[in-house]
C-alpha cells in the first residue's frame, strides 16, 4: 500500500501541469501577440499594398517593401538580446511595440513610396524584436515541461492571423484608404503593451549580455540592399555590378561571423558536407523561391484579375493557412514518416509555383488557389521537421548558433528571393500597365523561377536524409561520426 502511494504520489509530482490554468492565461496570450502581431501587420500590409502603389506610384518598388522589410527584421532580431539583457525584456517589449507604431504611421501618412518604404523598414526593425524576445521568454514565464506545447499554440496564432490580417486590411482599404488600413497596423501593438507591462513588471534582471553582431547584420543588410537596388541602376553593368557586391558582402559577413568569438551562424555553414548546413541550405532555398508569391500575388490578383483588395488578400494568404493547416496535421506522425515529409514539402513547393506559373493569366482562379495550397503545405509538412534535425545535430558549443542560423537565414532567404522576383517582374514589365503578355511572361520568370529553385531544395533535401543516414550507420557501427 505503501509503495503505491509512494508511486502514486511520484507520477503526480512528474505530471506536466496544465497550460490552459489561470497563472498561464495572461503569458500566453502575451507571447502569441508578440508573435500573431508580426503575421497580422505582414498580411494587413499586403492586402492595402496595390492600392497604395496606385495612389501614390512606384510599382517598380514593389518587391522592396518585403526585402527591406526582411532586412530589418533581422537587425532587429539580432539586438534582442542586448536590449533584453541592457533594458529588462518589458522595457525592451514595449519600446519594440512603440517602434512598430511609429512605423505604422510613417506609412500611412507617406506621400510617396520612399516613405511607405521606411515605414514598413522601421516596422520591420520593431517586429524583429518582437519575435525573438516571444521566444525568449517563452522560457522565462513557463514551465520548461510546458513549452512545445507552448510553441504548438504559436501556429494556431499564425492562422488565425493570416485570416484576421486580409479580413481587417482589406475591409479598412475598402470602407475607408489604404491609409486607415496603415493607421490600424500601428494601433494594434497596444494590447500587448499593457500585458507586458503588467506580466513583466520586476521579473527580469537587467545584466548587458555583450555587443550584438551589427556589423555582420549590417553587411548581411547591404548585400540584400545591393541584390534589391539592382533594377533601379540605369545601366545593365552596374546593376551586375550592385548583384556581385551584394553576394560578396554576404559572403563576408559569414567570413567574419565564422571567426567571430560568439557566433550569429553556425560555422559548419555554408558547407555542403555537414548535415546541418544542409539542412540550412532548405531553409534558405524554400522562402527564396516563395519569395514572389508574397510580392506579387496579391498584386497582380487586384491589377490584373479586378479582385478587391480584400478578396486578393485572401487569395495571397492562402499559402500561410494550408502552412498552419498542415503543419498541425502532420505534428502526430510518427517518426518513421518524418524523412517522407521532409523530401515531399519542397517538392510541393516546387509543384505549387509551376502551377502558379501557368495559371496566373486567365486560368480559372481555383487553379491559383490549388496551387497556392500546395505551396503552404510544402512548408508546413516539412519546416518543423527539418528544424528538429537541424537542431538535433547541431554542432557541440554552438547549439545557440544553430537555432539564431533558422530564422536570420529563412529571412535572408526571403529577402533576397523578394528582390530577384522584383528584377524579374519589372524586367518583364509588371511595373507599368498589365497586358495579358506581361503577366503571361513575367508570371513564368517569377513563378517559374521559384519553382527551379524549389527543385534545389528538393535535392538538398535528399543529400540532407542522406546525410542524416550515414550519420545513424555511424553511430550504430560505434564508427565516429561527424
Amino acid at each position: 500500500m505503501s509503495a503505491t502511494h509512494t508511486s502514486s504520489a511520484a507520477g503526480a509530482v512528474d505530471a506536466p501541469p496544465r497550460l490552459l490554468q489561470r497563472a498561464n492565461i495572461a503569458p500566453l496570450a502575451l507571447v502569441n501577440l508578440g508573435v500573431g502581431l508580426h503575421a497580422v501587420i505582414w498580411y494587413m500590409a499586403a492586402t492595402a499594398m496595390p492600392t497604395a502603389i496606385g495612389e501614390v506610384g512606384g510599382a517598380e518598388y514593389l518587391s522592396w517593401v518585403g526585402s527591406l522589410y526582411l532586412v530589418t527584421t533581422i537587425l532587429g532580431g539580432a539586438v534582442t538580446a542586448m536590449l533584453k539583457g541592457h533594458y529588462g525584456a518589458r522595457n525592451a517589449m514595449l519600446g519594440a511595440g512603440f517602434v512598430v507604431m511609429i512605423g505604422g504611421l510613417v506609412s500611412a501618412t507617406a506621400p510617396t513610396v520612399g516613405f511607405i518604404l521606411a515605414g514598413r523598414c522601421i516596422q520591420g526593425l520593431g517586429e524583429g524584436v518582437l519575435i525573438a524576445l516571444s521566444y525568449v521568454i517563452t522560457r522565462e514565464l513557463f514551465d520548461n515541461r510546458l513549452v512545445p506545447r507552448v510553441f504548438g499554440t504559436l501556429a494556431a496564432t499564425w492562422g488565425g492571423a493570416v485570416f484576421f490580417g486580409p479580413l481587417v486590411g482589406g475591409v479598412l482599404t475598402e470602407l475607408f484608404s489604404w491609409r486607415v488600413a496603415f493607421l490600424g497596423a500601428a494601433l494594434l501593438p497596444l494590447p500587448m503593451q499593457a500585458l507586458a507591462w503588467m506580466i513583466l513588471r520586476d521579473k527580469h534582471e537587467r545584466i548587458f549580455v555583450g555587443k550584438p553582431p551589427l556589423l555582420r547584420v549590417s553587411l548581411l543588410a547591404i548585400g540584400v540592399i545591393g541584390i534589391a537596388i539592382a533594377d533601379r541602376i540605369g545601366s545593365s553593368t552596374l546593376g551586375a555590378l550592385a548583384i556581385v557586391a551584394g553576394i560578396a558582402a554576404v559572403a563576408l559577413a559569414l567570413k567574419l561571423d565564422r571567426h567571430a568569438a560568439t557566433h550569429l551562424i553556425t560555422t559548419v555553414f555554408p558547407s555542403l558536407r555537414h548535415r546541418v548546413s544542409l539542412g540550412l541550405w532548405i531553409l534558405i532555398l524554400m522562402p527564396m523561391a516563395e519569395a514572389g508569391v508574397f510580392v506579387y500575388t496579391p498584386y497582380l490578383l487586384q491589377l490584373d484579375r479586378d479582385l478587391s483588395p480584400t478578396w486578393a488578400g485572401y487569395f495571397g494568404a492562402i499559402h500561410a493557412l494550408t502552412w498552419s493547416a498542415s503543419a498541425l496535421a502532420v505534428a502526430w506522425l510518427p517518426p518513421r514518416w518524418h524523412s517522407t515529409v521532409i523530401l515531399a514539402g519542397p517538392a510541393a513547393l516546387a509543384f505549387g509555383l509551376a502551377v502558379q506559373s501557368i495559371t496566373m493569366t486567365g486560368g480559372p482562379l481555383i487553379y491559383v488557389g490549388i496551387a497556392l495550397a500546395f505551396v503552404g503545405i510544402g512548408f508546413g509538412i516539412s519546416h518543423s521537421f527539418i528544424n528538429q534535425r537541424i537542431m538535433a545535430a547541431a554542432p557541440e558549443g554552438q547549439e545557440d548558433a544553430t537555432a539564431t542560423a533558422i530564422p536570420t537565414l529563412e529571412c535572408l532567404g526571403g529577402a533576397i528571393g523578394a528582390a530577384a522576383a522584383g528584377l524579374i517582374g519589372n524586367a518583364a514589365g509588371f511595373a507599368g500597365p498589365l497586358t495579358t503578355e506581361i503577366v503571361a511572361h513575367g508570371s513564368l520568370g517569377v513563378f517559374g523561377g521559384g519553382a527551379l529553385i524549389a527543385v534545389l531544395a528538393t535535392l538538398a533535401a535528399l543529400v540532407f536524409l542522406r546525410s542524416g543516414a550515414r550519420h545513424a550507420a555511424l553511430v550504430r557501427s560505434g564508427s565516429p561520426a561527424e
